[in-house]
């Protein structure tokens, strides 16, 4: 991972339904026999094993209700990363003859992915704020707020969404106290409405089309957009998401750099 951002453990973590008709032991010992493992350790509610791939430990979930219960959590730890992936798309692609159905809770490789990510996310779309802020203040001075961004914006029942946003959370005490000072109304729109703003005719001739013809194009902000939902709502990035990341940040990083002292 870049910037040292390393997993300490190569792990999943799986929510597994037991199929009708079978206790935990009988579904463990099939999974054992799937993905040819050894079992090494065995209890009424826990079962260890290993093979050449991954080692596993699967536990019964407690119901509290002192009922039967079909649901189990199951760990699998690997050596690498590699081999960790490679696990995964085998449980993943074999999984269904075990069990009745199987959810991913836990990548600590994904982890980690987004970890790095959303630093990435975070320095690039502060960076698009400071590219807008400065461009559009220098064509339209004092006035570029509304002259230059709201303009892109429906008005509804007599405001603007982001004034929603900002006033929700600057009236909100707990969040923002008193003696605190909220951030401009830039800093309420998202990756999505600041596309809008520099794709806009007038802001994109005037303003934008020589910085960012470095992007190849301005579509390249909708897909960093679709890259920040999934950050932001905790999914596990893959690979390839984290790859094409770092191209769109190295690019605007180096642009907007070129603006500083």
């Amino acid at each position: 991972m870049a910037d040292g951002v390393m997993p300490l453990e190569f792990r999943l973590e799986y929510l597994v339904l037991l199929p009708t008709g079978f206790d935990f032991t009988q579904a463990i010992n099939n999974f054992c026999q799937v993905f040819i493992l050894q079992i090494e350790e065995a209890e009424p509610e826990y079962i260890s094993g290993s093979g050449d791939d991954f080692s596993f430990r699967a536990k019964v979930v407690n119901s509290n209700s002192g009922g039967a219960s079909s649901a189990v959590l199951v760990l699998v730890e690997a050596e690498d990363e590699y081999s960790l992936q490679t696990a995964k798309e085998m449980i993943e692609e074999k999984t269904g003859a075990v069990f009745a159905n199987a959810i991913l809770l836990r990548d600590s490789v994904g982890e980690a992915r987004t970890i790095e990510a959303y630093k990435l996310i975070n320095e690039l779309e502060n960076a698009l704020r400071k590219l807008v802020a400065l461009r559009l203040a220098s064509l339209s001075g004092q006035n570029w707020w509304s002259n230059r961004v709201q303009i892109n914006f429906q008005q509804r029942r007599g405001c603007y969404q982001y004034e929603n946003y900002r006033n929700n959370e600057v009236n909100d005490p707990e969040v923002t106290p008193p003696n605190e000072q909220y951030h401009h109304d830039l800093f309420y729109i998202d990756l999505s409405e600041l596309k809008k703003v520099i794709e806009e005719q007038r802001n994109w001739q005037d303003g934008f089309v020589t910085d960012l013809k470095v992007l190849k194009s301005i579509e390249r902000l909708d897909m960093l957009n679709r890259l920040r939902r999934k950050i932001a709502h905790n999914r596990f990035l893959s690979q390839r998401n984290l790859d094409d990341l770092r191209t769109i940040h190295g690019q605007l990083m180096h642009l907007c750099r070129r603006l500083d002292f």
